[in-house]
């Protein structure tokens, strides 16, 4: 029984960033080698996670995230403004009574001073959430991937126990077909045993079937594979210990991606409704420069502000507000649901690691060393066909 890897497929559900490592480590300790051209599970996590698209796809987002908080983190750039006042218009004579006023100014916007912080607070949540969504599909590609490398795990060793069971049905019959020869062995053994064998068959036609569904699965991480499909091996049974509960709801509190997510998404939501509320008062500018007036020189300033007589941002501030408590109660389900899996998963592995070392080791070997008893108890006369078919 592959106790490790049961163990090893519970607990990625707990620790999944943790899991390539955890199963690298345990092969190494095992110090069994891989059967030549077998596929390791190690080698096909790490191919997949550093070059499947769904990674990609969650790399591109963390770069366009990215470059969103630089644009965040711009300043506004300034408006140069040159200015003509008491001139004449074209074609015609300058008027004699008013000077004429040149005004060279720069006018920098100055809402960035009290808009930039929330903006650049939800910029930098948002590169959060996107890493978090990074980790959450690296997770999930890992876990899907022990699963159906699971699946294929199990389904290759069904083959290989259908074809043991068919191959000793095939030497039962050639043994019956040989004694009914003789005389020596009723032929309705020999129609009881040619009626197993065919099942034999059929059970090994429909275990060779379900490995092929089950690579179905495992496909898509490996798209080098080529027909027909290598062997999928652990590199050897490895031991596994199922760590205690109260790290592992400290780590899913503090690493696990969803809860990750779902943090960043309230902590932008909350930049975001601060945002709106300093929109209140939208334009504010400040301008500076030089004035010329009949040969003179003097400074020229202003500082413009939008007075807010009618609040525009109303419902913008509601929206956010109600975004910002929506996301929060997420928040708190997220938590809660994460919880409860890891609650209900360490129970699983604890159980399952439990019951399994609790077999003997030696458990196949003694079945079939019951099996080889009973069958030349029988060839030897004394045993029924009906034993050695069940010891089979």
């Amino acid at each position: 029984m592959r106790v490790g890897f049961v163990a090893g497929l519970l607990v990625a559900t707990l620790a999944p960033t943790a899991c390539a490592q955890e199963i690298t480590a345990a092969e190494a300790r095992s110090g069994v080698p891989a059967p030549s051209g077998a596929l390791r599970l190690t080698e096909i996590i790490q191919s997949a996670l550093s070059q499947g698209p769904r990674i990609e796809a969650a790399r591109e987002r963390v770069r366009a995230a990215e470059g969103a908080r630089r644009s965040a983190r711009a300043l506004p750039n300034p408006l140069l403004t040159w200015q003509v006042e008491n001139g004449p218009y074209p074609g015609a004579a300058a008027p004699a009574a008013a000077a004429r006023e040149t005004s060279t100014f720069a006018t920098l916007p100055l809402g960035f001073l009290y808009q930039r912080g929330p903006q650049l607070r939800r910029a930098d949540e948002n590169l959060r959430l996107a890493e978090a969504e990074l980790a959450a599909a690296r997770w999930l590609v890992v876990l899907e991937l022990t699963r159906a490398f699971g699946r294929v795990l199990g389904a290759q060793d069904a083959v290989v126990a259908a074809a043991g069971l068919r191959e000793g049905l095939d030497e039962l019959a050639r043994f019956n077909e040989a004694r009914v020869a003789e005389g020596a062995t009723p032929e309705g053994e020999l129609i009881r045993v040619r009626v197993e064998r065919n099942r034999a068959f059929l059970e090994e036609a429909l275990a060779q079937t379900a490995l092929a569904n089950a690579w179905a699965d495992l496909r898509p991480f490996v798209p080098s594979a080529t027909m027909p499909l290598p062997p999928v091996t652990l590199g050897g049974n490895v031991s596994a210990e199922v760590p205690p509960l109260q790290g592992l709801l400290e780590r899913s509190r503090a690493f696990q991606p969803d809860v990750l997510a779902a943090r960043a998404r309230v902590e932008a939501s909350r930049a975001a409704a601060d945002f709106e509320r300093r929109l209140l008062v939208r334009d504010v500018a400040a301008s500076f420069g030089n004035k010329r007036v009949g040969g003179l020189n003097t400074m020229f300033a202003n500082l413009t502000v939008s007075v807010p007589v009618f609040d525009r941002n109303r419902g913008e501030v509601a929206r956010a507000e109600a975004e910002r408590l929506a996301v929060e109660q997420e928040l708190a389900w997220t938590e809660r649901r994460v919880a409860a899996q890891v609650e209900a998963a360490h129970e699983a592995a604890a159980v399952m690691v439990a019951r399994l070392r609790e077999l003997p080791p030696d458990l196949l070997e003694r079945a079939e060393e019951s099996r080889r008893i009973t069958s030349a108890a029988y060839r030897e006369g004394a045993g029924s066909l009906l034993q050695v078919l069940d010891a089979s």
